[in-house]
């Protein structure tokens, strides 16, 4: 986060061939996000862990941020690294890439501390 914005940069990869650059004006300063209530493209709907991409392999802890959203007033802005995030379902194992999610603040389920 850079004077109140936070700038979503996800380099172009295997999992997310277009990469992803963009700018949203924060309301807080983020915290760390661990679930999420989320569907995925594919149907498959329920909990899932959100988990940090880095371009070497590594994972971390996501970020939550409260961002104006122009068509919903404020959203959940959930950003990983450079290689964006990774989801996994809770239910059945799937596994996603997601440059970035913007969400309800209903759908954090679980945060660390």
């Amino acid at each position: 986060m850079s004077g109140g914005f936070v700038d979503v940069r996800v380099e172009e990869h295997d999992a997310l061939p277009d990469g992803c650059s963009l700018r949203f004006r924060a309301q807080d300063a983020g915290a760390a996000v661990t679930e999420i209530a989320w569907e995925s493209d594919d149907g498959v709907a329920g909990t899932w862990r959100v988990e940090a991409a880095s371009s070497d392999g590594a994972r971390g802890p996501a970020t939550a941020f409260a961002v104006d959203d122009s068509s919903a007033g404020t959203s959940m802005l959930i950003v990983g690294g450079d290689h964006g995030l990774r989801l996994t379902s809770l239910a059945t194992g799937e596994t996603v890439a997601e440059p970035y999610l913007l969400l309800s603040r209903a759908a954090l389920v679980g945060r660390s501390a």
